[in-house]
């Protein structure tokens, strides 16, 4: 039968978590003498290794982003260096969580513009019904003023759309669920 010591000091040698190290154990059917929980076991990772703490990251500006092709580029420069014969173990691991990130990083890139690109096209959807529903307001106006405030909208509308369609915005009839 393991104790919690003996488990945590397998941890250190292996330098795996506590997780890994209990399921395997269990894979291979060693009685465990005491319910193993994380919190038996220091995680070497979040007490010795970790130098910033979660108060002190700041939220990127706009600006300092990297571009589509500067993530890219990372992403090749990564995977190069991955591919090299003289790579550490360390290195490796670094260089793993770089790919890892840049790929996320791409995702999530990818789903924001996707979703932009939606919210651009049924806005211009909704000025078009806007201009068809003013074109119906205006021909029943029966005073001049009203008629004039509905001929201002439509001019408006009509500039916004121009906008829209000179930008490359597409009407789409139908919208996939995005989420």
């Amino acid at each position: 039968m393991l104790s919690v010591r003996v488990i945590g000091e397998i941890v250190m040698v292996l330098e795996r978590s506590p997780e890994v190290i209990f399921m395997k154990l269990i894979r291979f059917g060693v009685a465990i003498f005491q319910r193993f929980s994380v919190g038996n076991v220091a995680n070497k990772v979040t007490e010795s290794a970790t130098t910033t703490s979660v108060s002190e990251l700041e939220l990127a500006k706009l600006e300092e982003l990297p571009t589509g092709n500067g993530v890219i580029g990372l992403l090749w420069v990564a995977l190069r260096r991955l591919q090299a014969l003289d790579v550490s173990k360390d290195d490796a691991k670094k260089l793993r969580l770089v790919i890892q990130g840049v790929k996320s990083y791409i995702h999530l890139e990818a789903d924001y513009l996707l979703r932009i690109r939606r919210l651009e096209s049924e806005t211009l959807s909704e000025w078009k019904h806007l201009v068809a529903s003013w074109k119906i307001q205006l021909n029943r106006a029966q005073t001049p003023e009203d008629k004039a405030k509905y001929e201002n909208l439509l001019r408006s509308a009509h500039e916004y759309i121009k906008q829209f369609i000179e930008a490359g915005v597409k009407e789409v009839k139908e919208f996939k669920a995005v989420d």
